[in-house]
């Protein structure tokens, strides 16, 4: 199946959970995506969108050992196609299993109506169109900041509603 990279998401998600206050790094990617999906949604299931850029980007983070500003975008665009990968069912590990832990905290709900519930062809389609949010997102970046970095923390920029206290990413 996958290897290594398997067993390294759930050590990965303990390491993170110990390092940040017990949250899960799945919960620390979702503002993160809400903010790429923000800027790059144009139609269809919102919710699936951010669901998929956070478990593309936790995957990532798992695999490179990294924390979410230091995230290679294009490290985390190709990420979750290749876990969904393979025609079969035998050439895939399943969501949710031990080999795909799910993710725990505030959006683990939509991480299960995206991954366990829907079918692979909806999942294939918001897989797709990740993929091509986060090549825009990649070129953005490449353009605004050409001596930076093509990480999440080079494209966006956190900020604060000053009404509600609420945080949130957009691009920098």
């Amino acid at each position: 199946m996958r290897g290594d990279v398997d067993s390294r998401v759930q050590a990965h998600a303990e390491r993170y959970a110990a390092a940040h206050e017990g949250r899960h790094p799945y919960t620390d990617c979702w503002p993160w995506a809400t903010g790429v999906a923000a800027w790059g949604y144009d139609e269809g299931n919102a919710e699936h969108l951010i669901a998929a850029i956070a478990e593309s980007m936790r995957l990532a983070m798992a695999r490179y050992d990294v924390s979410v500003p230091d995230l290679d975008i294009d490290s985390a665009r190709y990420e979750l196609e290749y876990w969904i990968g393979g025609e079969s069912a035998t050439e895939r590990p399943t969501p949710g299993s031990p080999d795909w832990p799910a993710p725990t905290g505030p959006h683990a709900s939509s991480w299960q109506r995206l991954f366990i519930h829907a079918d692979l062809e909806q999942v294939r389609v918001t897989v797709a169109t990740v993929d091509e949010v986060l090549t825009d997102l990649l070129a953005v970046t490449s353009d605004r900041h050409p001596n930076s970095p093509t990480t999440f923390g080079a494209a966006l920029k956190e900020y604060t509603n000053p009404v509600t206290g609420a945080r949130f990413f957009s691009l920098s």
